[in-house]
């Protein structure tokens, strides 16, 4: 579609980055509004949002450097390649993979919070909503960037990516936009979490432990239209989507021992 927002000369701004960017600074305004509305100090997580944005994308391109395909070679790890040309792992614009930012950042936001003396919890539950809205517009960037592009398809809202530049393939053939599915999958996932936590929350740490089910189960889904990552696992499940499965399981085992925690906490009471 559109890699390369603009050109000044030599200097281009790709779409993808400048995307990402851009959802990080709303989930950055979200965070404030949620925490004033929850009674927290907004200020500390300024703080722990600066450092996520770090960790995050550290985490996220290890993932991808240890687990991903190498889209040039289906079925391929890409460790092979970086192996190979070790120089490439720091190419920070050449994948990042979002399981490998979240997985790192829960236990670096665990310990800020609780030594900032943060109700975890509750901050978790803000996060919950801070991230949809992050994913919504990266997946907009990887719509314009081409990655995360999905199998060829004939349905009548497949899409052609002709720019030379751009890393959707095969180029000129109409393909799944699986990044629009996403973008679509995030916005409504946000929009479900910010009504349930408003008004159905029964203890803190719910809406995050919701999202930790829901947003997998979409996830596992919208990869099987995806062709950058057709499954090296048996050729049948990508690296995501394992991911995906053993989160939403143990969300889902905890989301359940909660509550029922907490409706005996309510009955004894």
């Amino acid at each position: 579609m559109r890699p390369w927002l603009f050109h000044i000369g030599d200097f281009g701004v790709p779409s993808y980055w400048a995307l990402l960017m851009i959802g990080f600074m709303a989930a950055i305004y979200l965070s404030f509004r949620e925490a004033k509305h929850d009674k927290l100090e907004s200020k500390h997580l300024l703080d722990l949002n600066l450092l996520l944005l770090i960790v995050g994308v550290l985490g996220a391109r290890l993932m991808h450097v240890l687990v991903e395909e190498d889209p040039l070679k289906p079925g391929s790890p890409i460790l092979y390649h970086y192996l190979e040309h070790p120089q490439d792992i720091f190419k920070l614009w050449n994948g990042l993979a979002f399981y490998g930012g979240l997985i790192l950042a829960i236990p670096v936001a665990i310990w800020f919070l609780r030594r900032r003396k943060i109700p975890v919890g509750q901050a978790a539950d803000i996060y919950a909503l801070c991230i949809p809205l992050g994913l919504f517009f990266g997946r907009l960037g990887c719509f314009l960037a081409g990655c995360c592009h999905g199998r060829p398809t004939s349905l009548p809202w497949g899409l052609a990516f002709s720019d030379p530049h751009s890393l959707a393939r095969p180029l000129n053939v109409d393909l799944h936009p699986t990044q629009l599915y996403s973008a679509i999958f995030a916005i409504c996932l946000l929009a479900v979490l910010w009504i349930f936590k408003r008004r159905y929350r029964r203890f803190a740490g719910q809406v995050f432990l919701s999202f930790a089910v829901l947003y997998p189960a979409g996830r596992f889904g919208i990869e099987f239209l995806r062709n950058d990552n057709r499954g090296m696992f048996f050729g049948l499940l990508s690296s995501s989507q394992l991911v995906s499965l053993v989160v939403m399981v143990v969300a889902l085992i905890w989301l359940i021992v909660m509550g029922k925690m907490t409706a005996n906490n309510n009955n004894s009471s």
